[in-house]
């Protein structure tokens, strides 16, 4: 098996891409030899991605009350969680912009509760979108469920670079996580997105109850529709939701596992390590860029808490890896060097 990772990293390396039935056969990788899929898949990165390390940063800014029935997600008003609806003001938006700008956060995303803004929405967001645009310190992002290609365009208009919406597992596994949308509604927006200039950040959520072949579709479908950042998130069950209690825990090296198989079919994306990193990793947090993973989300999530940034700079300092700002990014010939300070 070393010897056909190896060759499947070397496909890669030169400019080829990994087909499905070679990412299948990755899919059996176990063992030591993970060790090898781990040593290869950041050898990827290095080469397609580069050493830098970026980070993102998100603000739940209307929270809960959802109409949709995701089995993941506390917002849902279908489920009884911890979580009480509510809205952030625009001042606490800005300050939670400036704070990942001080974290070293390269961009930082509005994430919304429910199907879709309404046109009202947009108009209460639409300052807030155009000051961060005008002030060039940090990339403004949006997530705010489905959108036409209206929305899109003016989204774009108020200075948005780039849209999450996450495909969150694949077309077959959807129906038994979703069912007051379809998947074809999810793809039908990332489309809009991307027709309208946007950039496309999407990914899925890992451990609810998939196989690997749903895994691979998700990666594969991603490819084809040209996302620019793909987050993967681990399942962290919260109570109160279908999930919660139902589905065994993702192991470490399963979660690290996906990481390196979605840098092989996605070798020049920016693979972004989000939810459920610290519950899932654990002690194995640093292993992630060695899996292949080029960004991740640093601070709180949606409705669960991260851990202090401070830690994860001392993580990548003790790595001597170094990362990149917005600025850095922007400007990357000055970034040559670049990596967090003391």
């Amino acid at each position: 098996m070393t010897d056909f990772i190896a060759a499947t990293a070397g496909t890669v390396l030169a400019g080829g891409q990994v087909d499905r039935e070679a990412a299948r056969r990755l899919t059996t990788v176990e063992g030591d030899d993970l060790y090898d899929l781990f040593y290869w898949a950041n050898r990827i990165r290095l080469k397609c991605v580069g050493r830098q390390i970026r980070f993102c940063s998100i603000l739940s800014a209307k929270v809960g009350g959802c109409t949709e029935d995701c089995s993941f997600c506390a917002q849902s008003a279908h489920f009884s969680t911890h979580v009480t609806p509510d809205r952030y003001d625009r001042e606490q938006m800005f300050k939670a912009a400036g704070e990942a700008t001080d974290h070293g956060a390269s961009s930082f995303g509005i994430v919304n509760s429910g199907r879709g803004p309404t046109e009202r929405e947009l108009d209460w967001l639409e300052p807030f979108f155009r000051q961060t645009a005008e002030e060039g310190r940090i990339r403004p992002c949006a997530t705010l469920g489905e959108l036409t290609p209206d929305q899109a365009v003016r989204l774009r208009e108020m200075g948005v670079e780039r849209i999450n919406h996450n495909l969150e597992t694949s077309r077959r596994h959807f129906p038994k996580i979703v069912s007051t949308h379809s998947y074809d509604d999810r793809v039908r927006t990332i489309r809009a997105a991307r027709d309208a200039g946007l950039s496309i950040c999407s990914g899925g959520i890992f451990g609810m109850g998939e196989q690997w072949e749903d895994r691979l579709d998700v990666a594969f479908e991603l490819r084809e529709l040209g996302a620019d950042v793909v987050p993967i998130n681990f399942l962290n069950a919260i109570q109160g939701t279908p999930l919660y209690g139902s589905i065994d825990e993702m192991r470490p090296m399963e979660a690290l596992k996906i990481i390196a198989i979605y840098r092989f079919v996605l070798p020049d994306r920016e693979l972004k390590i989000a939810g459920g990193r610290e519950k899932i990793l654990r002690d194995m947090q640093s292993w992630i860029f060695f899996a292949g993973g080029s960004s991740f989300l640093i601070g709180n999530y949606l409705t669960t808490y991260g851990r202090p940034a401070e830690q994860d700079h001392q993580m990548l300092r003790d790595l001597e890896i170094p990362f990149v700002t917005f600025d850095e990014v922007e400007h990357p010939m000055e970034a040559v060097g670049a990596g967090p300070s003391a």
